[in-house]
Formats: C-alpha cells, sequence, structure tokens
C-alpha cells in the first residue's frame, strides 16, 4: 500500500477537482476490467482505443484514483457522470507524471541502479545483451530487459515485447532491486519511448546504434522516428540535470547522418555532457578488421591507445555493437583489458549471425534480419568470408512497412547469387501480394518463389555446396510464424536440424 498526499501529487504533475486529495494505493492498472477496491487505473491510450473513454468505468469499480490527460480534462468535466469530489487526477505532461508516479509507487528502483538503454534500429539485443553478460562476468549483479525477455538473473520472463509497458517496466525493477541486482541494461524501442512506456526511469548511460528504414508505418517519417529514438537522451539529460555526478554519459554511431545529429544536438543543449562518438570520423573507430568464420578481430583506436577487439561475433557490424560495449562500460569505469575478456569469451544472441556447419565447407547462417539495412549487414559479412556462393532464404512481414519490401529485393539482389523468396510473419495479409512486393526491387532472375518456408529452407540446403553459404534471414530467435492471425510454431534453426539429418552431400 503506497499513501500519496496531495503536496506528492503536485510534485508529480497532477491537479485534481477533489478537496481531500490524499489517497491509497495497493496496485496499478492500465485495464479498466482489472480495477479493484484501492486500484489506480492509469487511462492510457491505445493503439484502438481512448484510455479517458473507461475513466468512471473505474471509478465505478471502486478505483482509488484514476490518472488520465488533462487534454481530456473539459471533456471529463463535463461528462454527466463527473462530480468534483471523484478521485481524477489530471497531467498536463501525461507520460512524464505517469511515469515519475508508477516509479515513485514501486520505490523509484531507478534511482538505486545503474540503468543502461540502448536504442537503435540494429543492434540493440548483441548490445544490451552484451553489456548484460560482460556485467556479471565482472562480478556485477545485472538485469536484461528486451528482445529476448527479461532475465533477472536465474529468472526469465518471455514478455513478447522489446520494451515491455511502463507498469511491468518499474515492477520488474522493484524485484531486480530485491534480488541485489545494481545494473539493469533495457532495449528502447521507438514504439516503447514514443508510447511513454519508459517515462519515469533514471538513466545513467545511454547508446544509439543507427536510423535506417523500419516502423515507417507507425512513425510515419524519418523524423518522427528520430524524435521518438531521441526521447531516451531526453531522459538521459534529466537524470545529469537532477544528478550530476549520477550519470556516465553516451556512445553514439555516428556513421549514419541520424547519429551524427544526435551527438550534435547532445552537444548544444550540455556542451560539457560526456559523449563518445563511435565510426570512421568519430572519438573512437575500428580499423584492421581480421574476418573469419571462428570470429572476428580487430583494432580499436580510442583516447590515442590502441584496443585488440577479439569476438566469437560474425561481420563487422557487430564489431560496432561490441565496441559499443566496451565504450560504454569505459565511461562506466571499468578496467579496459577486463572489459576486452569478457567481450572474447561471449557467445552470439541466438538467432543472431548464427553459424551451422555442414559437410564439405558448407555454412548455414541465421539471422534475425528483417530491414534494408540489417539484411545488407548481414549479407555483406557473409561476402567478407570470400565463400564460392552467397544463397539467401527471406521475406517480409505482413501488415508491417510495405516500402521496405522491394528495398529488401533490391539488396538480396545486389549481395546474394541467388535469392529464395518466402514467408516472415505475413500475419492476416496475403503471402503472395508481400511477395510481389519484394520482387518489385529485384534486379536478377536468379531466384525463385516458394512461400512456404520450410520447403523454402530445404530448397536452401538442397543447392547449397562445397564452400557456399546460405542466409536465413527474418526470423533468428523466432519460434513461430504469424499466418491468418495465428501463430504456428516454427524455428529456423530446428527446421534446419532436423532437414540437415535428411540430406546427404556430396563429399
Amino acid at each position: 500500500m503506497v499513501k500519496l498526499t496531495e503536496a506528492t501529487l503536485m510534485l508529480l504533475g497532477w491537479h485534481t477537482y477533489c478537496r481531500e486529495a490524499g489517497i491509497e494505493i495497493r496496485e496499478l492498472t492500465a485495464d479498466s476490467r482489472c480495477v479493484r477496491k484501492k486500484s489506480a487505473f492509469l487511462a492510457l491510450d491505445g493503439t484502438h482505443f481512448k484510455g479517458k473513454d473507461y475513466v468512471f468505468h473505474a471509478l465505478g469499480k471502486g478505483a482509488s484514483a484514476v490518472f488520465v490527460d488533462a487534454a481530456y480534462e473539459q471533456e471529463i468535466a463535463d461528462n454527466p457522470q463527473f462530480r468534483p469530489e471523484q478521485p481524477i487526477f489530471f497531467g498536463v505532461k501525461f507520460k512524464e507524471a505517469l511515469g515519475q508516479t508508477v516509479s515513485y509507487f514501486y520505490g523509484e528502483p531507478s534511482r538505486q541502479m545503474h540503468m543502461i538503454g540502448v536504442t537503435g534500429t540494429n543492434g540493440k539485443t548483441t548490445i544490451a545483451l552484451a553489456f548484460y553478460q560482460v556485467l556479471e562476468a565482472l562480478n556485477r549483479k545485472a538485469a536484461y530487459f528486451g528482445t529476448l525477455g527479461v532475465r533477472l538473473r536465474d529468472d526469465y520472463l518471455d514478455t513478447n515485447l522489446t520494451t515491455p509497458d511502463l507498469i511491468t517496466n518499474h515492477r520488474l525493477l522493484a524485484q531486480a532491486l530485491k534480488k541485489k541486482i545494481i545494473c539493469a541494461v533495457m532495449e528502447a524501442s521507438s514504439h516503447g519511448l514514443h508510447q511513454g512506456r519508459l517515462h519515469g526511469i533514471f538513466w545513467n548511460l545511454a547508446v544509439f546504434t543507427n536510423l535506417t528504414a523500419d516502423h515507417l508505418d507507425y512513425h510515419k517519417t524519418f523524423e518522427d522516428y528520430f524524435l521518438a529514438k531521441r526521447i531516451l537522451f531526453e531522459q538521459l539529460l534529466a537524470t545529469s540535470h537532477k544528478a550530476p555526478g549520477a550519470v556516465f554519459g553516451a556512445v553514439i554511431c555516428i556513421d549514419s547522418q541520424w547519429g551524427q545529429k544526435l551527438a550534435l544536438w547532445l552537444k548544444e543543449q550540455n556542451p560539457g555532457f560526456p559523449v563518445i562518438t563511435l565510426g570512421e570520423k568519430g572519438d573512437a573507430s575500428i580499423v584492421s578488421i581480421q574476418p573469419g568464420w571462428n570470429g572476428y578481430r580487430a583494432s580499436l583506436l580510442f583516447a590515442q591507445k590502441v584496443y585488440t577487439l577479439k569476438t566469437r561475433f560474425m561481420g563487422t557490424f557487430n564489431l560496432m555493437n561490441l565496441a559499443c560495449v566496451f565504450l560504454g562500460l569505459r565511461l562506466m569505469g571499468f578496467d579496459a583489458d577486463e572489459i576486452l575478456e569478457r567481450i572474447a569469451a561471449l557467445s552470439p544472441p541466438p538467432g543472431r549471425m548464427d553459424v551451422i556447419n555442414a559437410s564439405g565447407s558448407r555454412h548455414i547462417v541465421i539471422d534475425y534480419a528483417h530491414t534494408p539495412d540489417a539484411l545488407e549487414n548481414a549479407l555483406r559479412a557473409l561476402a567478407e568470408l570470400n565463400p564460392v556462393r552467397i544463397i539467401v532464404v527471406f521475406g517480409c512481414g505482413g501488415e508491417r512497412d510495405r516500402e521496405k519490401r522491394p528495398l529488401m529485393g533490391k539488396i538480396a539482389s545486389q549481395f546474394a547469387d541467388f535469392v529464395i523468396l518466402t514467408n516472415d510473419n505475413p500475419r492476416g495479409e496475403d503471402p503472395q501480394n508481400i511477395i510481389q512486393e519484394i520482387k518489385k526491387g529485384m534486379t536478377t532472375r536468379q531466384f525463385v518463389v516458394m512461400p512456404d518456408r520450410e520447403k523454402a529452407i530445404r530448397i536452401g540446403l538442397q543447392i547449397l555446396g562445397n564452400h557456399e553459404v546460405l542466409l536465413i534471414a527474418g526470423k533468428g530467435h523466432e519460434e513461430y510464424q504469424i499466418i491468418h492471425g495465428k501463430k504456428i510454431k516454427f524455428s529456423d534453426r530446428e527446421t534446419v536440424d532436423r532437414l540437415l539429418k535428411e540430406i546427404c552431400y556430396p563429399v
């Protein structure tokens, strides 16, 4: 039970018509159907509904408080069901006030931990999981929140979201604190940032990877997409204003215009803010890259020193990801040699450039690449290893980002020798329509269409020759396909393992 006085509510950003503003809250919910006595209802807007439409339903079920956006204040006050004595609290900066309130309810756990946020179109999972694993290896109790679920040391939770909802985030951070976890690493998706799921968190370190074509069905423009990502750094700056000594800084990849724009914006906001830029013209850069099927080796130039970066991860883009981890941990004060030793021992995340070796120097690689940039990075990484031929199996998701489909077709044509087009979560959309839109970007005739993903993988394996590589892209770690709105069990990795037992390759 948490008691909120009138003064506390005002500090958190709320105002009310109710004279007795002090309230007691036993639990929080954003679903009016789950309201019970002493519940507080958070009137958040969803994709297909408005939270304000459920204010009086929540009050009728005994809510001790309802928190709602002040943009709807007049509409609610004009409702015949409205009474001034009702505990309805309006927030002018609604998302910020809600984040602070949820954080306060759970004891402000993020203030008592080192919070690391990772955002960008690609690389979030690899970087966040590597941070988590290296921190654990350095004997710092850590938590991970992201695409691969939530890990609180021995506990694992599958949230089905890269960034969980606001209440879940703060509740799990409170659980992490009880487990004496001192560092938490979070993937910060653009949806999660824009929808306020990460408000109320006191960040200590933030990483920006890149910004490429994805989620433009939601954000509409690249500028809007960028501004959603920038929210993480706005929150980081807010932490530095409240507690200047608490923030370690930011690591920003600047090989894209968006990274450059973000770094410049941060310096304009606070010239003394600690920022490390990574890229060809950055404070840190990667040179002398040595690729191999067993991993990569490179030199990392930073602060007039040369560091040897060794990893089992495949691809130059993963060297960039791991360099972000190294630089972030250096900002946190960890020893360089200890960080590099732990990075060298890491295994790649599930479904991220996951290499399977078949007979006759045949290689199969499973990767989550489902954006144009990610697909190009994966194919370029394989080209660095000089295979005789690159074959790729991929598709595009239904009811998402139609604009990227021809782009991915074009990239596959440019960087692969043979393409097999197939399904990738068509959802409720006709798979043939998706494939037709991919084909619009194809610039080669060296491709076939096989909508059945298992049959497409079988074809790829059957035509795979000595010293050739097959990339199976788009699904990665996922263990399902969404077809006609239903989740159907399917794993690229399990499918490959099973089919390899059936296929006999010539020596």
